[in-house]
């Protein structure tokens, strides 16, 4: 379970980052914040990649073969309704990582505005289901 707690860490970290930049209004913003802030999604998604795909195969006994799969598998498995949320997130990392699209750097900021109630959400069903039994 120390892969586990270190990967919660990774999430919690970057989304404390994320708040922090986004704190401050989206036009106070300089160039390198706004990359700062695409960095921190992208890093983000992968810590928690990580997370769910060493669930799915240490706990679950699959092996998820996309990132989404991987996501999605954990969070049906506990229950986490917002699941579609948690692809777009996969998705948007995809779309910084690759740039299939012009980055909407107001986008990102929004949002990350809008919180990560989702992720935390996931977050705190994996500690309830693996880390406190």
């Amino acid at each position: 379970m120390d892969v586990v707690r270190s990967r919660l860490s990774d999430v919690r970290g970057f989304i404390a980052e994320a708040r922090r930049i986004a704190s401050r209004e989206y036009s106070k913003l300089c160039v390198d914040e706004r990359y700062a802030l695409r960095y921190c999604v992208i890093a983000l998604v992968e810590a928690l990649v990580a997370l769910c795909t060493h669930v799915a195969v240490e706990e679950l006994g699959r092996e998820p073969r996309t990132y989404r799969e991987s996501v999605r598998l954990v969070a049906e498995h506990l229950g986490v309704e917002c699941r579609d949320s948690l692809e777009a997130l996969v998705g948007l990392q995809n779309i910084l990582i690759h740039r299939y699209r012009i980055v909407d750097d107001e986008r990102i900021y929004k949002s990350v505005k809008k919180d990560f109630k989702c992720v935390e959400e996931l977050l705190r069903r994996v500690v309830e289901e693996w880390l406190t039994r």
